[in-house]
């Protein structure tokens, strides 16, 4: 999937090397002493997994005429009460790289350059990760961004929302009750009898509205089936036919929603972001946790099942890091400084069921060794910092 991110330009810089000369390449902490200012400082990158997690929101509204369903139209499966259900639809693991904190180099230029040394290019990102010194590099790396947190607005599940979901509940609720009054006036030994009618507004109880609505429902059927049939023997057209059944179905489905209520689907999604340490290894750390009445909290929340991720090394770089212990003493001089990644299992679980797993290359688990001090051109990847190509001349 092509992802929506801005390219950034590299910061190139002009670097010149001797014919047969060398540079040195010392690694930068809070413990270096300065020697010179006169050189250039870059970075080794480190690999970040961004956990992408999707939410289902269900909202579930209980119909106005909810508990006539059965009586009145013989439906069982309705909603019984207003709730919100959360669920977990789609785990996706992915990595980018950013510069690490503890990998940053300082290439000390010489004082004595002649003119007609070449000059080989110093390719970096904006961010200071090394690309390499070959003119032949792309001036251009992509920009890794994340977000925290991406939701809609969450609605209300108690707020009325007859109005705006029911669209048929506002129908008329008042009837007209007619009452026939009767007086008897006694003049002299006559007694008249006079009739009054009293004339109120009256609120239809929930089970007449019920009665209405399920009784328009059956007339919607019987006009459907008319109109199907050709009781009506008007010579209709296809287009003016199917236009006039399909109101009468949304009609239909609309006054439906009254008894059976209606379920509203959103979705959500959360972004993580978790760095890889060696101490860390093989072992679960909780990312968060997810309640299945309130979806996505916090770790130190009550209640809820804890969403664990693991790094696990698969040990490609086990015999290279073996090798290099077992080397001689690295000489005072250095070249480049230069990573070789590792390959990792990254797994992320809230129970049996749900789980996803990937492999990536995981740059600070790996190897870091450096290049001899000696004329070359290089090509770095970008997000891992290994070597990508390289020219020894």
């Amino acid at each position: 999937m092509k992802k929506i991110m801005a390219a950034v330009t590299a910061l190139l810089l002009l670097v010149a090397f001797a014919g047969q000369a060398q540079i040195n390449v010392l690694r930068i902490d809070n413990n270096a002493a300065p020697q010179t200012k006169d050189g250039v400082f870059y970075s080794l990158p480190r690999t970040v997994v961004k956990i992408d997690v999707k939410i289902d929101r269900t909202e579930n509204y209980k119909g106005p005429y909810a508990d006539f369903a059965l009586r009145f139209l013989g439906l069982k499966n309705v909603i019984p009460a207003n709730s919100i259900d959360f669920s977990i639809s789609r785990i996706s693991i992915t990595t980018y790289p950013e510069p690490d904190p503890d990998q940053y180099y300082f290439v000390e230029l010489g004082d004595k350059i002649s003119k007609g040394e070449k000059a080989g290019m110093l390719s970096l990102t904006d961010a200071g990760v090394i690309l390499g010194t070959l003119p032949e590099n792309s001036d251009t790396v992509e920009n890794y961004s994340w977000k925290q947190k991406e939701t809609e607005p969450i609605a209300d599940v108690e707020k009325d929302a007859f109005g705006e979901l029911f669209k048929y509940s506002a129908d008329v609720s008042v009837f007209e009750k007619v009452d026939t009054i009767i007086r008897k006036i006694n003049v002299d030994t006559m007694t008249v009898e006079r009739q009054y009618y009293k004339r109120t507004m009256v609120e239809k109880s929930p089970e007449q509205k019920a009665k209405e609505a399920a009784d328009f429902i059956s007339k919607i059927k019987d006009n459907r089936f008319n109109l199907i049939s050709g009781t009506q023997e008007v010579n209709y057209n296809k287009e003016t036919l199917e236009y006039m059944d399909d109101q009468l179905n949304r009609m239909e489905k609309e006054y439906l929603k009254l008894f059976t209520g209606i379920s509203v689907h959103k979705s959500l999604t959360f972004s993580y972001k978790y760095i890889p340490v060696p101490n860390q290894i093989n072992t679960e750390i909780p990312i968060f946790k997810f309640l299945k009445s309130k979806g996505i909290i916090d770790l130190d929340e009550p209640g809820g099942k804890v969403v664990t991720i693991k790094v696990q090394r698969v040990g490609n770089t086990n015999t290279v890091a073996n090798y290099l212990k077992k080397a001689e003493k690295e000489s005072k001089v250095q070249g480049f400084s230069y990573r070789i990644p590792e390959l990792a299992r990254v797994s992320v679980k809230l129970d049996e069921n749900t789980q996803e797993e990937t492999q990536c290359m995981v740059s600070q688990l790996g190897v870091v060794t450096n290049l001899p001090a000696a004329k070359w051109k290089v090509e770095f990847h970008k997000e891992t910092g290994g070597i990508k190509g390289l020219e020894i001349q």
